[in-house]
């Protein structure tokens, strides 16, 4: 079993190649599934997300905003 998901990243500005390869993606479709979810929520690039472990993306509420996984073209 799984533990809790934990927090990858949270900063301003865009995630680093760390992020994504704790995801096990390139850093390329990292960013466009991010622009993706944050496109669908009304948000702009320079909002300011969480990325979590398990691919989930919530804002500072911790509302989930959608998943990098889903978001992979």
């Amino acid at each position: 079993m799984r533990g809790p998901a934990r927090i990858i990243w949270s900063d301003p500005g865009n995630p680093t190649s760390e992020v994504s390869r704790a995801l096990g993606i390139e850093r390329l479709q990292l960013r466009q599934a991010l622009h993706r979810i944050k496109r669908a929520q009304g948000l702009k690039g320079a909002d300011r997300v969480i990325i979590w472990n398990d691919g989930s993306v919530t804002d500072h509420q911790d509302n989930v905003l959608g998943n990098v996984y889903d978001e992979i073209i």
